[in-house]
């Protein structure tokens, strides 16, 4: 896989992180709590992509792989 595709992964989970952030803390303050645990799941699933592309794009730039490689 292209070296910009994790970073492509990483920009789309990043608002998806922080609109779950969010809710949750909106949740929170309300006392609103139903949905908290599906809110919750897709942040945490949004943050591990982050935390995946970053380390897949780190692991790519040691090997020495380049944007013009397929």
């Amino acid at each position: 896989m292209r070296p910009r595709a994790y970073f492509l992964f990483e920009l789309v989970a990043w608002p998806a992180a922080a609109w779950c952030g969010a809710e949750l803390v909106l949740r929170a303050a309300t006392g609103e709590t139903g949905g908290i645990g599906g809110a919750g799941l897709t942040g945490m699933c949004a943050a591990l992509t982050i935390v995946a592309a970053r380390w897949r794009s780190r692991e790519l730039a040691l090997a020495g792989v380049d944007e013009r490689s397929n």
